[in-house]
């Protein structure tokens, strides 16, 4: 048996917490100047024989392992859920504010004076409503389709990538009263020259689905480290937030749009940790900084020149050559017909289909911006050439050797029953 409870709440920044600086590009250091689209924090628990589980999506750029490991501790120790099982996802939006009085560049432009505090409070508001709330015994229907001509692998048309847009509906009866949508590809139509907050891609196709389904979901993006929709763009603003979203969706909710039902079994859950010190040697840090700062200086447009500031801000900050620790914590969960990963981090897509492929599902979800993030996990041909890449204290090769371990722990017949 099968049920959910569900609650959001918003985390619009207003008042006292505007104006205030939006997240993700160092370029920008400008304070915003409105709202484009609410923020929310969104929250599903499922029951599953008895066995709780918590997802939860967080309409941020991204969030502190401090703070997620708080919240997914509260949730463990007042409720009884596996750790594992508690997924604190963000969408990875570049026009959501600073949420961190840490900013990721190194910069002045920090999260406004108690605002990581009301996410906070609001998260915390929005978990235990969910679980004291109404549990609706549901069934579950997916539906995976691919979508061409949005978006692709930012840094080549000819580079795999991962165009599958996968959607869950919790059905009572004929009526949704959950939902669940997984694409790949960052939430960064906006570009820096926007300075109004906004969820971006990953809020479009929310509202979309509450528009098809009468509830908003829970958006959770995939292994979209090298995926955007650079490639296709012809504009960075509002205008073509909606050409791009509405075209997407589109092919989402068309006339074939038949999801199939789901047989879901009690969780079995499989962790995998990935643990290594590194030690970057500061003559490679210097040679990656001036490589930078010649692209910047030589950028043949201005995404080029944005993209490059941001890696420059990463690479001043390495020339410190402090020791360096990859901390990857991953979960794999099979729930029957629904099996999903959760890995956080800005993962190539590639692998992410590669990780998908070893699950094998009716509906195979690749959970990447989860938890937290230990950055951008690239690959060995593209190392140093992606922008992704160019300021990376990660060794060449690691995610090639973290990939092939995950997939081999997903493959062996072990049982972990939660």
């Amino acid at each position: 048996m099968l049920k959910i409870s569900t609650a959001r709440n918003e985390i619009t920044p207003t008042d006292k917490f505007m104006p205030c600086y939006l997240c993700g590009h160092a370029i920008r250091t400008e304070l915003s100047t409105g709202i484009m689209d609410p923020l929310w924090v969104s929250a599903m628990v499922l029951d599953v024989e008895d066995t709780k589980m918590l997802w939860v999506t967080i309409e941020l750029i991204g969030l502190e392992k401090k703070f997620t490991d708080r919240l997914r501790e509260y949730v463990s120790n007042k409720y009884h859920v596996d750790f594992n099982l508690i997924n604190i996802s963000y969408i990875h939006s570049h026009s959501a504010p600073e949420y961190s009085y840490d900013n990721i560049f190194g910069l002045d432009t920090k999260a406004k004076e108690g605002y990581p505090e009301y996410i906070m409070d609001k998260t915390l508001k929005t978990i235990d409503e969910c679980f004291n709330g109404e549990f609706k015994e549901v069934k579950a229907y997916g539906n995976t389709v691919s979508i061409e001509g949005c978006y692709s692998n930012r840094n080549g048309l000819d580079k795999p990538c991962d165009k599958d847009v996968i959607t869950v509906e919790f059905r009572d009866n004929d009526k949704v009263v959950g939902g669940l949508c997984n694409f790949t590809c960052h939430s960064t139509i906006l570009g820096p020259q926007n300075l109004l907050v906004s969820s971006d891609l990953a809020g479009y196709v929310a509202r979309a689905c509450e528009k098809a389904w009468g509830v908003y979901p829970l958006v959770c993006i995939g292994a979209a480290g090298d995926m955007s929709n650079r490639l296709y763009r012809k504009g960075n603003d509002l205008n073509e937030l909606n050409r791009v979203g509405k075209e997407m969706m589109d092919q989402v909710f068309n006339d074939n749009y038949h999801p199939v039902e789901l047989e879901i079994k009690k969780p079995v859950v499989k962790a995998y940790r990935f643990n290594e010190t590194y030690l970057p040697d500061y003559q490679k840090k210097k040679e990656q900084y001036d490589t930078i700062v010649d692209r910047i200086n030589n950028a043949r447009n201005f995404d080029e020149k944005k993209i490059y500031t941001s890696a420059l801000a990463v690479a001043t900050k390495g020339l410190k050559c402090e020791p360096f620790t990859l901390d990857l914590n991953c979960a794999y969960v099979d729930m029957g017909d629904l099996r999903y990963f959760v890995v956080p981090a800005e993962l190539f897509s590639r692998f992410g289909v590669r990780i998908k492929e070893a699950m094998g599902a009716k509906c195979s979800i690749l959970w990447g911006y989860c938890n937290y993030s230990v950055g951008y996990l690239g690959n060995i041909e593209d190392y140093g050439n992606s922008f992704e890449t160019s300021s990376s204290d990660i060794p060449c090769g690691t995610t090639e050797k973290i990939v092939d371990e995950i997939v081999t722990m997903i493959k062996k017949e072990e049982v972990f029953e939660c």
